[in-house]
């Protein structure tokens, strides 16, 4: 019933199946196709647009089927907003704030993990260069699995 409503174009269908896939519930998880599942309900500009687009947001903040990127995770939290969703009107003022000092809006993220925002250049090494906040540890444990797929990637294309 649910892929003939998908088939068919309707866009809550399609949404719900997206979720399935990125939460891994009836299906095996897949969160890259259910990204490009929500696009799709982007692209059709029905109802579910501005559910799909702050999903899209959660996606970009956790990396979940797309590369962690807080500049995308504001753009998409932006539209959702604009759309009239209320949970990304709430978390819009959230994603735009820095991590170290609270200021808003915080412009600049962390270039390896992209997943922390600042407000400005001291902010972000002051953030760094304390030791007892876990984003350095996960990070640097970011940037070693980053790295350990474009070794192996390298290798691949080696071959």
């Amino acid at each position: 019933m649910a892929c003939e409503a998908v088939e068919q174009g309707y866009g809550a269908a399609l949404y719900q199946v997206a979720q399935c896939y990125l939460q891994g519930e009836g299906v095996e998880k897949d969160a890259v196709h259910g990204v490009s599942l929500l696009r799709q309900v982007i692209d059709r500009e029905d109802a579910t647009k501005a559910n799909a687009e702050r999903m899209l947001t959660i996606c970009y903040m956790e990396g979940d089927g797309v590369e962690a990127d807080t500049v995308q995770a504001a753009l998409w939290c932006q539209r959702a907003a604009d759309s009239g969703h209320p949970y990304a009107t709430a978390l819009l003022p959230i994603i735009r704030t820095c991590n170290f000092c609270g200021t808003t809006p915080a412009c600049q993220h962390c270039d390896r993990c992209r997943k922390v925002r600042y407000c400005n250049t001291r902010c972000q090494a002051a953030h760094w260069n304390r030791e007892t906040d876990p984003h350095k540890g996960a990070c640097r444990r970011a940037a070693e699995v980053s790295q350990g797929r474009e070794a192996g990637s390298a290798s691949t294309s080696a071959e």
